[in-house]
């Protein structure tokens, strides 16, 4: 090695070595000539086997055609900058496993040339961050697309002022978002709910548990509807909410036929209240046609039947009775209540 390479490899060595990125130095042929530790870590090489070797030899083949030229192109308007701006650049360890890098160049001058100072960082690790965070947002986004698409969505502040409002929110309240953003769901109460409904939702939510319930709200129009409500607290570092997540569900069809049901419910128990019933044998006088209860006693059949059961009476006289009527008072006796008493009897 010259002496200006000596020279150089004694002034840097030191600073080299201790950096936590690989360091190279190469020459105008692109010969490396001097390298760190963390290069020898990165790349697998043994210091002996890259000293004296091409930079491309850390390539991945596929780019080593291209790459004397933009040495060349460096080399023509040498700066400090990084590499390849905007493109995903890769190295290549010896047991060819490829991995990405972020390079900056630097170039020192020497009695014998120009060198150039590469160094490079692997970011295995915060690109397979990056991809996995990449993944996870688009996970979230396809989360909440799917609550959008299906849930009233509502976000606060730890005072309870929403910060954000789906537009199931908006559709659902009659609100537009300008006006529910920045204000409390006091503005959609509906007053059915006593203070203590809201009191005890409250002291949940900022102890940092999940509650559950069905609200009541009005709209802007002043229509009511009904909400099964999640609400999701998350909390910061010191133990206290940071935000409200609030996910509903309308279930205003529900709630109606409930009270529907409700008050047939209590409708009917009203009518069966007062309905008496009648039933098995009654044994009736073939003379009198008096009824005996079941404590022993003769009654007129229609007392009896208005005790159990709901029915009225109204007393008139049939066509067989009304002719034994007229006979017994020797009044003339038509012919047409004979036939309507010839087909009672029938009967």
């Amino acid at each position: 090695m010259s002496d200006a390479i000596s020279a150089s490899e004694k002034k840097f060595r030191s600073l080299l070595e201790f950096a936590p990125d690989a360091m190279l130095l190469s020459n105008a042929r692109g010969e490396i000539v001097l390298i760190n530790s963390q290069t020898v870590t990165i790349f697998g090489y043994a210091r002996e086997e890259l000293m004296g070797q091409s930079v491309e030899q850390l390539l991945p083949e596929r780019f080593r055609g291209k790459h004397p030229g933009h040495r060349a192109h460096y080399d023509a308007a040498p700066r400090v900058r990084p590499m390849g701006a905007g493109l995903k650049l890769f190295g290549r360890r010896k047991s060819g496993e490829e991995f990405p890098v972020e390079i900056s160049l630097s170039q020192l001058d020497t009695e014998e040339g120009p060198l150039t100072i590469c160094a490079l960082r692997d970011i295995s690790g915060r690109v397979q961050a990056e991809e996995k965070l990449h993944a996870t947002l688009k996970e979230l986004a396809g989360f909440k697309a799917a609550l959008d698409a299906h849930a009233i969505l509502a976000i606060t502040d730890p005072q309870g002022r929403i910060t954000y409002a789906n537009d199931q929110f908006c559709q659902i309240s009659k609100y537009p978002r300008e006006e529910l953003l920045g204000q409390d769901h006091r503005l959609i109460n509906s007053g059915w709910h006593p203070k203590g409904f809201f009191r005890a939702m409250w002291t949940t939510i900022a102890s940092g548990k999940v509650w559950q319930g069905e609200v009541r709200n009005r709209a802007k129009d002043g229509t009511f509807y009904w909400v099964h409500a999640t609400i999701v607290p998350f909390m910061g570092p010191d133990g206290k909410p940071t935000q409200y997540v609030a996910i509903r569900t309308e279930i205003t069809e529900r709630k109606k036929a409930e009270e529907d049901r409700e008050r047939l419910i209590q409708e009917l128990t009203g009518a069966l209240a007062e309905v008496k019933t009648l039933s098995g044998l009654l044994p009736i006088c073939a003379s009198c046609k008096q009824v005996r209860d079941d404590k022993g006693y003769w009654n007129q059949i229609e007392t009896y039947v208005s005790k159990h059961t709901a029915a009225k009476f109204s007393h008139g006289s049939c066509p067989s009775c009304t002719v034994k009527y007229y006979e017994e008072a020797g009044l003339e006796v038509s012919e047409s209540l004979r036939a309507a008493a010839r087909l009672q009897n029938r009967k």
